[in-house]
Formats: C-alpha cells, sequence, structure tokens
C-alpha cells in the first residue's frame, strides 16, 4: 500500500493509546457473544444504520468537485453504503443513559467498556503502521486479487463535528485518487456530538475503485468498477476478547431472566473457549448502575 500525504487540518483528531480513555460499545446481546466466541469486532455495513445523514457530507464534497455529475454521484454514493463498514464507540468514563436507549433495543441489550489502549492493542501490531503522529492506519494485505473479499485498510480515528455548512468540511480532490476518500465517514454533524464517537472503519473500496471510478478517462463509456461487497457485517480479529474487555454492563431495562442468561451464556462460551485453548473471559458482569436511576 502506498502512502500518501494528506494535510493533517482535513483529518478529525485521532485516537491516542491512552489507557485513561474510557470506551463503551452498546449492541445487542448477539453482538457481544460473536465478540468472545470469535475474539473479533464485527462492523456493521452503514446501509444499516438508522441517521439519514451518513453520507451527505460525501456527496457535498463530490458534487463540489469538476466534471462530476449527478448520475456519477448517486452511483458512488450507492456504493460506498454497499461497501463501508463502522463499529462506534463512545468516550465517557461512565455508562449513558442517552445510549442505552439509543442503540440498545427493548431490554436486551449490553454494553462493553474498554479503554484506548487496550482497543488500539487488541488489533496485530504487525498489521498497524503509524499514520503519522496523528493516529493509525492498518494497511491492506499486499497484491490483492480484483476479485478477493479481503476488507481494505481499516481506519481508527474520532468523530469530528461540525456545523451544516460544507464549507466546514474541505478536502482537496487528489484526496479521492489516492483511498483517503472514507475520511469523509469521519466528519458528523453537531446535532450528534453527544454521542463522543470513536469509529472503526473499512471498506471494499481500494483505490482503485474510490473516486478514480468516477473519472471518464480511467473507466468510460460505463465501464465502471464495483468496489467488494460483503454481507452486513464484517469482522476484524482481534488477540483476545479478554484482553479487550474490562467490564460486560447489562441493560438498565433489562429483566431479571436477561440478566441470567447473559450470566449463564458468558459461563459457557468460557467452556467452549477453555476446551479450544483460547484465553478465558475474566471482566466483570454488571448490573447497569443506571438500576439505581429507574
Amino acid at each position: 500500500m502506498e502512502n500518501y500525504e494528506i494535510n493533517p487540518e482535513n483529518i478529525p483528531p485521532d485516537l491516542e493509546p491512552d489507557e485513561n480513555i474510557a470506551l463503551w460499545r452498546y449492541m445487542s446481546f448477539g453482538s457481544l457473544c460473536e465478540i468472545l466466541m470469535n475474539d473479533c469486532i464485527p462492523l456493521i455495513s452503514i446501509r444499516n444504520f438508522s441517521d439519514k445523514s451518513e453520507g451527505v457530507i460525501l456527496r457535498e464534497v463530490l458534487s463540489k468537485l469538476p466534471d462530476v455529475y449527478v448520475d456519477q454521484i448517486e452511483y458512488t454514493m450507492q456504493k460506498y453504503f454497499e461497501s463501508v463498514y463502522i463499529s462506534s464507540w463512545h468516550i465517557s468514563e461512565n455508562e449513558n443513559a442517552a445510549m442505552w436507549d439509543r442503540y440498545t433495543h427493548g431490554g436486551e441489550g449490553v454494553a462493553i467498556k474498554t479503554n484506548a489502549k487496550l482497543l488500539l492493542d487488541c488489533i496485530p501490531q504487525q498489521s498497524m503502521v503509524p499514520g503519522t503522529q496523528r493516529g493509525w492506519i492498518m494497511p491492506a494485505p499486499p497484491e490483492i486479487k480484483e476479485d478477493a473479499i479481503e476488507p481494505g485498510s481499516a481506519i481508527i480515528k474520532k468523530i469530528e463535528y461540525i456545523n451544516n455548512s460544507p464549507s466546514d468540511f474541505e478536502m482537496r480532490e487528489e484526496y479521492f485518487y489516492n483511498g483517503y476518500d472514507k475520511i469523509c465517514f469521519f466528519y458528523k454533524f453537531v446535532d450528534f456530538q453527544d454521542e463522543s464517537e470513536v469509529r472503526i472503519l473499512t471498506s471494499g473500496f481500494r483505490n482503485q475503485y474510490g473516486y478514480a471510478m468516477m473519472d471518464p478517462t480511467i473507466y468510460g463509456n460505463g465501464a465502471r468498477k464495483d468496489p467488494i461487497s460483503f454481507e452486513n457485517t464484517l469482522p476484524i480479529e482481534i488477540g483476545s476478547a479478554n484482553k479487550l474487555i474490562q467490564q460486560i454492563v447489562i441493560s438498565p431495562h433489562a429483566h431479571s431472566k436477561f440478566i441470567e442468561t447473559v450470566k449463564q451464556v458468558v459461563k459457557r462460551i468460557n467452556t467452549h473457549r477453555e476446551s479450544s485453548q483460547s484465553e478465558l473471559i475474566q471482566c466483570d458482569i454488571d448490573e447497569s448502575r443506571r438500576k439505581e436511576w429507574v
């Protein structure tokens, strides 16, 4: 993977490997089981996001580039939503009532607590290279064949919240030729700043499948190259779920039967992990402190 110069002023502040930065991931119980069973972080297809403003900034940037037509923009937006996968994390020392309500449905949700150092450390270091002092970029495997299903590079960054004006987001045209067009997905409108979000993002778009596919001199006469498309989730392998998770917290809306189910399932998963000679899950399993508020 080639290295490209990026203007730091156009990149959101990155996540530092600091154990004092607490991170939460609010999710379904099924997602937790996937993490514990498979030692992976499942990324969700952006096409499943309920936030209809996702991609709006990308659309605005594309519309300001020269020699780009409306149908090209719509085609590119469609393909991004088929191939971009994200895992969202919330920066907060304590659990957050709004996050429970927004990202877990009913009483059968859970959250895991970790910190920025553990999250960055759980991704194999041999796959990580400094993307500058501002963050980390995990390169795609070299010499990927056109029909391969491996994802492109994974990027971990904080979201930067901006006003509803495209002028607040400036991206030079050449970024779309070198594969950093995905940076658009690390900007959100200020309406969402209470989320204090950190994103892990990967994509089926590779450098030749990004903005370059809209260039008529490269793919003229409708001969466009489509990005690799995956299922609704895409896992990123981590070293060990036990090394990532400090605490599992059960939804404040959970009934007693669900609470017991979570604890029993984690015990059974540990039995499976022991038989497969995997590191056992040894984190605390707690009911939400919000139980005292509601």
